[in-house]
This record gives structure tokens, C-alpha cells and sequence, in this order.
């Protein structure tokens, strides 16, 4: 599964590293990757501890349901 993921994963360079950003100082790493990625979403089942940070820089918080229904739809 990892060797897949990695095979279709574009690297990300993390230059800026804007702190803290989440509640769950665990959750700033992924913030790192998806703000210096340009991520249009992170898809994720903690909404609560990633909204507001993503939200700061334009970062939509999916559910995996809500990724998989906008997939499904071509959004």
C-alpha cells in the first residue's frame, strides 16, 4: 500500500513551517506538507483539531466519505 501511495506522491519541500497551527501539535506536520504543497484538501476523520488552521490557509478538511462522494461526483 505505502510503496503504491509513493509511487503517485509528488515530494513537498517544507519551507515554511507556520507554529503552532493545531491543537494537536502532531496534526502541524501534516499542516507543513499540505500549506507548502498547495493541497487543495486534506482528507482526514479529525476535523476538529485540522479546521480552523486549514481553513486560515484555504485548505478544505474532508471526511474520507465526504472525499470519496466528491471524487465519485468529478469535484
Amino acid at each position: 500500500m505505502i510503496a503504491m501511495l509513493e509511487a503517485v506522491a509528488t515530494p513537498v519541500l517544507v519551507v515554511i513551517k507556520p507554529r503552532p497551527l493545531s491543537p494537536d501539535a502532531n496534526d502541524d506536520m501534516v499542516l507543513d506538507v499540505a500549506i507548502n504543497g498547495h493541497a487543495d484538501a486534506i482528507v482526514t476523520n479529525n476535523l476538529k483539531d485540522f479546521a480552523l488552521a486549514a481553513e486560515r490557509f484555504g485548505i478544505q478538511v474532508l471526511t474520507p466519505r465526504e472525499f470519496l462522494i466528491a471524487y465519485r461526483k468529478g469535484e
